[in-house]
């Protein structure tokens, strides 16, 4: 695990020497995380030229090894793709020249991300250079895999919910997961879009369901994640004020804490609650939802909360969630529990 991390410092070194016109090191000094800085300063200050050195600098370091550690970065290169419109083309077919085979998914996944209004034709387009993604192109252009347009927070339903279910039910949709939360982060902070906080706002009141332990991770994650980047990032914190009156009932109640929380500096209070509540779950289990298909893989590297995770390997002072990538690591539960 931690090779891996080293590998990709020494790769972000090697971007760092590249996008300043020096030679690469010849061997890392301790880790400036430049690369990751560029991550988190984009939005003051884009240079889209800079995405196919900083996709190999990633690719060399095996960033894209683990598609659920990648999401970030995958959010991000969508991101940038798809706010440069007019640049796309180019930007996507260098990416491919700079990454092996294995690696190629992650550019097919940020163009079909990318929210270009005609991503369908670029990946048409790059299919050529991409035989081995062929299936995973024709799934994207035909439906059969969701985009980040597709995203939707679906209310948990009761026995007569499920029987009476509709036909729109079965609507094929991106739903939540760490990884799906890791990707909005990175497409945050490529765009300043408000879009993808309000998808994490949205699954806020998952954070009070004691009942299913997939949504109480995943929500109690949305909302440490939000209030330990906010409390980080002035621009962030406004933002989120100004999605306040647009957020459910439901929602807006965590989201005052969560900013009460980065405004105060409390931010670790969320993080005790979470891991009280996770703590009960894992002794008790839950009372409504007692099989979960990945509870008994709750170890390190089953869930790629990078959000919670960035705190606890040493990406906390950029302020940037997952840029290692939570799978690389550890599980958000065995961070919240202490264990």
């Amino acid at each position: 695990m931690f090779r891996v991390a080293a590998a990709l410092l020494a790769a972000f070194m090697v971007f760092s020497s590249m996008s300043q016109g020096q030679a690469a090191p010849s061997e890392p000094s301790p880790p400036p995380d430049r690369v990751l800085a560029w991550i988190k300063s984009y939005r003051t200050k884009p240079d889209y030229k800079l995405l196919p050195d900083a996709v190999e600098a990633l690719a060399a370091g095996g960033a894209f090894q683990e598609p659920d550690a990648a999401g970030v970065f995958v959010g991000f290169m969508a991101g940038v793709i798809g706010s440069n419109p007019e640049h796309a083309e180019k930007l996507v077919f260098k990416m491919l020249a700079v990454v092996k085979p294995e690696d190629n998914w992650a550019v097919v996944r940020a163009v079909a991300y990318s929210g270009l209004p005609d991503w369908r034709n670029l990946l048409i387009k790059i299919a050529a250079k991409t035989p081995n993604r062929r299936t995973m192109i024709d799934a994207y252009i035909s439906g059969k895999l969701p985009t980040l347009s597709d995203f939707a927070v679906r209310e948990r339903k009761g026995m007569w919910g499920r029987m009476f279910s509709s036909d729109s039910d079965n609507k094929l949709i991106l739903e939540p997961s760490p990884v799906v939360m890791d990707t909005f982060w990175g497409y945050y902070y490529a765009t300043g879009s408000l879009l993808p906080l309000s998808r994490m706002v949205a699954l806020l009141p998952w954070a009070s369901d004691h009942d299913d332990a997939e949504r109480l991770t995943l929500g109690s994650t949305a909302k440490y994640s939000l209030a330990h980047n906010s409390s980080r990032d002035a621009e962030l914190l406004t933002a989120l004020k100004e999605s306040r009156p647009h957020a459910s009932e439901k929602a807006r109640k965590h989201l005052d804490e969560v900013i009460f929380a980065a405004e105060t500096a409390e931010v670790g209070k969320l993080k005790d609650e979470a891991a009280d509540a996770l703590n009960e779950l894992r002794q008790k289990g839950p009372a409504y939802k007692r099989k979960i298909s990945w509870w008994g893989r709750l170890g390190e590297g089953a869930i790629s909360l990078g959000c919670v995770t960035a705190a606890v390997t040493g990406q906390v002072q950029l302020g940037i969630p997952c840029v290692v990538g939570g799978a690389t690591y550890s599980g958000v539960l065995r961070y919240l529990s202490g264990s």
